[in-house]
């Protein structure tokens, strides 16, 4: 059986044209002298949605559910006591036509049809992601080099342009270029390590440096006036001051020291 079989027929104006449901409930009100004040305060239903019930404005309204025990309601104060059969004639008229959407159900319908702004994320550019990665490079070098006092630009310029230190030959008795003892005042101290040691130097009044030298390596180091070394183990390197031998330096205390002058650089070489 079919809507139009189970509704009830609209009751007829004075002109023969039959009342829709939101008229008929107007009329009722109207003949019982009732604003829409009046009623809305005596039924607790809301004025905008009498108002809109009346008009037979179904935007309006809220859900069915809601609007169909509203208007039965309604009618009932009114004194229509077939309210259920006017709540479908009321939702049957909607449904004749093209009921408009509310808002609520634009938007929704919006959504749907815009599926891929609910599927797909928000994409992020490729210069966005390689400018992040390039940072976190530049970062990470950084904090690198900062950690181990390592410059990258002076280990660059010894590789390109290598540091070539021009060494005085070494003094030797036996070698004429090197044996005017009469200008030979200075002191010149050559070692040749026998073992992996560790030395401290001080060359006239400049500061002591420490040295870490290779077993089978050799070291020349010159003074104006004076220079001082100090070696932490026994025997580890063959000395020669000025081209000649000295012993190695005695143990003292658990230490090596070696200290020499211009006078003793002087004496040496006579």
């Amino acid at each position: 059986m079919n809507t139009e079989e189970t509704v009830s027929p609209s009751p007829a104006d004075e002109s023969g044209e039959s009342l829709s449901v939101g008229e008929q409930l107007r009329q009722a009100r109207q003949d019982k002298s009732l604003s829409l004040e009046e009623a809305a305060a005596a039924t607790k239903i809301a004025q905008p949605n009498l108002l809109a019930i009346e008009a037979m404005d179904f935007a309006r309204l809220p859900a069915d559910s809601f609007i169909k025990g509203q208007i039965v309601l309604y009618a009932a104060f009114l004194g229509i006591h077939d309210g259920r059969t006017l709540a479908d004639r009321f939702f049957f008229a909607r449904d004749r036509g093209k009921r408009p959407l509310t808002p609520l159900q634009q938007a929704l319908r919006k959504q749907q049809l815009m599926p891929k702004t609910l599927a797909e994320p928000a994409h992020v550019s490729s210069a966005v992601t390689a400018s992040v990665i390039l940072l976190f490079i530049v970062c990470s070098f950084t904090i690198f080099c900062l950690y181990f006092s390592w410059t990258p630009f002076a280990f660059l310029t010894n590789r390109i342009f290598p540091h070539t230190s021009v060494t005085s030959p070494l003094f030797h008795p036996a070698d004429p270029a090197t044996s005017n003892v009469g200008q030979h005042n200075n002191v010149q101290l050559q070692a040749f390590f026998k073992k992996d040691s560790r030395v401290l130097v001080t060359l006239d009044n400049t500061p002591t440096l420490e040295h870490t030298y290779p077993k089978g390596a050799n070291a020349l180091w010159e003074a104006d006036k004076q220079m001082s070394l100090e070696f932490f183990q026994p025997d580890s390197a063959d000395l020669q001051l000025n081209g000649a031998q000295i012993p190695f330096p005695e143990n003292m205390g658990g230490r090596f020291l070696l200290r020499l002058s211009s006078s003793s650089a002087a004496a040496s070489t006579q």
